[in-house]
């Protein structure tokens, strides 16, 4: 096991607020989907098993590796302490030689909840109705999830796919839902505080090709149910899906109706958690009892209408899997910017005059290194801390 590079991560985020005081957890999650395009990818495993994610002041962060999957790649869920997020987050990235291959850190099961059509039972994760099948995948060997709309008039069963696992976590954390395809078109809904036979309203975010209505008008946009809409179809064919939701409140009342409040909603959609997502923000005022729950309930991916404009075939969705995190800062900000470079150098670095000198030792220990043509950064510094000691230098 070698390591071969030391490179950094930096995430820019263009509008930031701070967490609410009300989210007591010391961690918030950060979604990297987008390493395998930086300019260091030939370093990179293509599972990107080799790397590792520590904090500005080298605190190792658990992560979680995902899996590429056909022409989607490989994936992170990185865990960072609060007090290393700022509005310009710099997480340092070792990158070891590709023979190696780490494990995940960080496991499913708790603020981090997952669902793997490879390896999990439906049936413990969604409603059950007649319009999902799990199906052998030829793209890698494993299975799929098909939901597929299927009307129900008497009202007795679900139509879509309705999660059962996902109640529970407080909506003022807010949290991001990132599903993966095998294929999606066409008429889809995602609500991620959805209650079947209920009237519970989160983020909702729908994809409307009118092309499929009876009227024929031509229209394709992406909708958020609160007001904004983008004028193309989002997702086509295999495509990874990340919808991040908040819900701030900003002012407040009363009047004749009851205590009311106002709320701004941050609604993230789009095919990638780099900068090619969109936002997509409204504004309402009511009762909070009535529209500002204080549980999510639960995800719901709905295939509306037909796949045809002959409305033979129902439409549907394949999911490969569907994963769950709080995240307020990914959740409440602006898209966050992503890039990959080299470390920032930091530390003492020793000059003579106008000479900076490659190296550095304390007695037989090498404190400082640089490379001897360039003076590009090794990664090796004396630490800030010592500034104010005599040293016996050794040149």
């Amino acid at each position: 096991m070698t390591l071969q590079k030391k490179l950094q991560i930096n995430i820019v985020m263009s509008n930031y607020n701070q967490r609410s005081g009300s989210y007591s957890s010391s961690y918030d999650y950060i979604f990297l989907d987008n390493l395998a395009s930086s300019p260091y990818s030939n370093y990179f495993r293509s599972d990107l098993k080799n790397l590792k994610i520590k904090t500005s002041n080298g605190t190792e962060c658990q992560v979680l590796y995902i899996p590429s999957y056909g022409l989607q790649g490989a994936a992170i869920l990185a865990r960072v302490p609060v007090g290393q997020i700022s509005q310009t987050t710099k997480l340092l990235l070792d990158v070891y030689d590709t023979g190696t291959a780490f494990s995940s850190t960080l496991s499913t099961g708790n603020e981090v909840l997952m669902f793997d059509a490879n390896s999990d039972t439906y049936s413990n994760f969604f409603m059950n109705y007649s319009g999902l099948s799990s199906n052998n995948d030829s793209t890698d060997g494993g299975h799929f999830l098909r939901a597929r709309f299927v009307p129900s008039l008497e009202g007795t069963s679900p139509t879509d796919l309705f999660t059962t696992f996902a109640s529970g976590q407080p909506l003022a954390n807010n949290r991001v839902v990132v599903a993966r395809f095998k294929y999606i078109n066409g008429n889809v809904f995602v609500n991620d505080n959805a209650t079947y036979h209920g009237s519970t309203i989160g983020g909702i975010m729908m994809q409307i090709d009118g092309t499929l209505s009876p009227d024929e008008s031509n229209v394709k946009a992406t909708v958020n149910y609160w007001g904004g809409e983008k004028d193309y179809c989002m997702f086509t064919g295999a495509k990874t899906l990340v919808l991040a939701s908040s819900f701030d409140a900003y002012n407040q009342g009363s009047d004749e109706e009851g205590n009311w409040k106002q709320y701004h909603f941050h609604d993230r959609v789009g095919t990638s958690s780099s900068n090619t997502s969109d936002y997509l923000e409204g504004f309402s005022r009511n009762n909070p009892t009535k529209i500002y729950q204080s549980n999510y309930a639960e995800i719901e991916v709905s295939p509306t209408m037909y796949a045809t404009t002959d409305f033979e075939d129902f439409n549907y969705v394949d999911l490969k899997w569907l994963m769950v995190f709080p995240s307020p800062l990914f959740a409440a900000n602006g898209i966050p910017q992503v890039t990959v470079t080299k470390r920032d150098k930091t530390g003492i670095r020793l000059y003579k005059g106008g000479h900076e000198y490659t190296k550095a030792y304390k007695g037989s220990t090498l404190m400082w290194d640089a490379n001897d043509s360039d003076m590009d950064d090794t990664g090796l510094h004396i630490p800030d801390k010592i500034i104010n000691h005599n040293w016996d230098w050794v040149f």
